[in-house]
Parts: C-alpha cells; structure tokens; sequence
C-alpha cells in the first residue's frame, strides 16, 4: 500500500532537513516501522501527524495516509 510521508524540521539523518517521499509500505505497518524503513532515531521525531492529527508511533497506517513527522523544538 502507498502513504505519502513529510518531515518537519532538522531531522539530523537528513541532507536538508525536509522530505516529502510516497512509500510503498506492508498493509498493518505502524508510524514506528516506517521511521525504521526511513532510517530515522525515534528522538528525532517530536510529533506526529496522521491526516491532519495526532499519532504516535504505534498508530496504524492505511492507504493514502499523509503522515508528518516533525523535529522536536529547540529553543535556547
């Protein structure tokens, strides 16, 4: 099945910071296994957007989802 994924933010792992990718993932994954697919360290993700709202990392993805996940704030 296909989702489309966005991330927010200064997710260390990435070049730029930002990517917006369509994956093909298995029916039944979970927000956690695509961050793993991504290669992406669950302390770079501050929040998480399913659709417009909130998840967490054992939510279930379903076909065509939009699934954001953004850096954690830093402030000094």
């Amino acid at each position: 099945m296909i989702i489309h994924v966005k991330t927010v933010g200064t997710i260390k792992t990435l070049e730029e910071g930002t990517l917006i990718e369509t994956l093909e993932i298995a029916p039944g994954s979970s927000v956690g296994s695509v961050i793993e697919q991504l290669k992406l360290r669950e302390w770079e993700i501050g929040f998480i957007k399913i659709n417009g709202r909130r998840g967490n990392k054992e939510s279930i993805l379903k076909e065509n989802d939009k699934l954001i996940l953004i850096a954690p704030l830093v402030g000094g």
